[in-house]
């Protein structure tokens, strides 16, 4: 009799809502039901499953238009806010009806029938969920492969990406920040228009040999993920200019990258500078280097070789002298050496010899 009762509010739209966010709520609190489920796992494992497979079985078909997929959305949103506020879950429709930008902020889980949103360039999710995807970007995205080019995902847990991520081939921008992601597949490599990754603050280890072929990125960022040890793929991509890698766990430079401008490898396991000068060659624009709390106990006479060196810090590392090339570094206007192992008097006689071949320097130590 429960079964049967139960079967009959299996499928109601609220009813899918409710169980997806906390088994508790189902049914609207019925105890005859919440007693049942606690009493039946895997009957709730099945449940759970068939009400998923329903939600994530969208028919792009039934809707007509856009206007029609923002109104079937399970929670409000607005149309084309006066102050839009990424605060807020909205989206921006042009005059074609059409939605160009979709902001999701804050709410209980990701719906699929934002895949059919096929005209869709930005789509910003930040602090919502995507348990009914078992918190993985799923492969549907590949329905956006025609429009979208940024995709942004903030505070919302996604472990891995589906392989059809690499289908977006007009994707700009596309960032995880604080999303528990694990790791990235060999299909990334495939994003022929990326210009910005930016992966902060997750759970990367390594990163796939294929992320060599993003021929048009330009900013990289993997800012703490303790786990990455090695950014060995990285090295050679033709047009990276800003490269972040502070608080990980990497051990040696990348090497190779023509346009690096901006370099930041602040609180790593580097122990020496070896290959610093295939770092922006190709390029005269000025050089932002920073290596503070390393370990880092020498730096190799090439260094002269950057070209157009602004700044370097060296704070916190574990240095007893510097090379003589670095006296004739002419474009060096800051250079930071605190907290290392020279004596007073190799400090003294640093500073006077940067005052005699560099006296514009600003020189921290």
């Amino acid at each position: 009799m429960l079964l049967v009762f139960f079967s009959m509010f299996l499928y109601l739209p609220s009813t899918e809502a409710y169980l997806v966010e906390d088994r508790n709520n189902i049914l609207f609190h019925r105890p005859e039901v919440i007693e049942f489920l606690n009493t039946h796992i895997n009957a709730h494992r099945e449940c759970i499953q068939c009400i998923l497979q329903k939600s994530l079985s969208v028919n792009c078909s039934e809707y007509t238009n856009d206007e029609k997929i923002r109104k079937s959305f399970p929670f409000y949103v607005e149309h084309n806010p006066k102050l839009p506020s990424l605060s807020q879950t909205y989206a921006s429709m042009n005059s074609n009806k059409r939605i160009y930008y979709l902001n999701i902020v804050n709410e209980k889980f990701f719906p699929p029938i934002i895949f059919c949103l096929t005209y869709l360039e930005t789509l910003y999710v930040k602090s919502s969920s995507f348990v009914i995807f078992d918190h993985q970007l799923p492969s549907e995205i590949q329905y956006l492969a025609h429009s979208l080019n940024f995709l942004e995902i903030y505070d919302t847990k996604i472990i891995h990406l589906s392989n059809e991520i690499g289908k977006l081939t007009k994707l700009i921008r596309l960032t995880l920040s604080n999303t528990s992601l694990m790791s990235l597949p060999d299909e990334i490599g495939d994003l022929s228009s990326l210009n910005f990754l930016l992966l902060p603050d997750n759970k990367l280890i390594f990163l796939p040999k294929t992320i060599k072929n993003l021929g048009s990125l330009k900013k990289l960022i993997l800012t703490n993920n303790p786990l990455l040890r090695s950014i060995e793929p990285i090295n050679s991509l033709p047009f990276l200019q800003i490269l972040r890698l502070d608080y990980c766990s990497i051990k040696h430079i990348p090497l190779n990258l023509s346009q690096l401008m901006y370099l930041s490898m602040s609180y790593n396991d580097l122990t020496i500078l070896t290959g610093i000068e295939t770092l922006g060659y190709g390029t005269n624009d000025k050089k932002d280097f920073y290596f503070d709390n390393n370990s880092i106990q020498s730096i190799p006479s090439e260094i002269q070789h950057v070209r157009n060196l602004s700044s370097l810090n060296l704070n916190h590392n574990q240095l007893n002298n510097l090379p003589l090339s670095m006296f004739n570094i002419k474009t060096l206007a800051n250079l930071y050496i605190k907290n290392h192992k020279f004596s007073d008097d190799d400090l003294k006689q640093i500073v006077q010899i940067f005052k005699c071949t560099n006296p514009k320097l600003n020189l921290v130590y």
